[in-house]
């Protein structure tokens, strides 16, 4: 039954995203119980992975399970954002647009030279998950979002930069790899230390 704790606190994302959203259509009342959610959520996202870790079980499909479930999280979120704030929400999709296409050239990068999905776990992108959160707290809990947003999505295209210098550079698939550097690294056959607490 232990076993069990990463994949139910993965899955429990999903409902946690859809609540969201039906707490959005009752109004800007909710707008806290959305935050609440919010902040569970990344408490689940943070110990998930730590829980699979101390047990041994943090396989690769598990951590493309997270990362596909933590993606339909946030566009749930987006999705609140837009039945709360629908002026606002608009003038920020073409933003969200540019970070859903630098999205998929990872994607294309990791299947082109390996045919598998990418799974880097890179360290900037735990940085970037941090700015999604307290982004997206501040258009909830306030209606709009400049430096908050504008930092995030800067910190978007740092950790797609590194996440694709991550797969063009790898000489064989791989995953949890802290940066760029550290996949030079094992292109040039040196072994990399990963951090425990973040990479397995």
């Amino acid at each position: 039954m232990l076993n069990r704790v990463p994949h139910i606190l993965v899955y429990s994302r999903i409902v946690i995203g859809l609540v969201c959203v039906l707490f959005a259509w009752q109004g800007e009342d909710f707008r806290v119980w959305i935050f609440a959610l919010m902040i569970t959520e990344l408490l689940t996202d943070i110990f998930d992975g730590i829980i699979a870790r101390r047990l041994g079980i943090s396989t690769v499909s598990l951590r493309k399970l997270d990362s596909i479930v933590d993606r339909f999280f946030w566009l749930m979120i987006f999705a609140s954002c837009y039945v709360l704030y629908p002026l606002y929400t608009a003038s920020i999709v073409p933003w969200v647009c540019v970070i859903l296409s630098c999205e998929a050239v990872v994607f294309m990068v990791s299947w082109l030279r390996f045919r598998k999905g990418p799974s880097p776990h890179n360290l900037i992108s735990k940085v970037w998950g941090i700015s999604v959160a307290v982004a997206f707290s501040v258009i909830i809990l306030s209606g709009s979002s400049q430096i908050a947003f504008q930092i995030m999505v800067a910190l978007a295209m740092l950790s797609r930069l590194d996440s694709i210098l991550i797969y063009a550079l790898l000489p064989a698939w791989d995953h949890d790899i802290p940066s760029f550097y550290h996949a030079n690294l094992i292109r040039k056959g040196k072994s990399i230390t990963r951090n425990k607490l973040f990479n397995g």
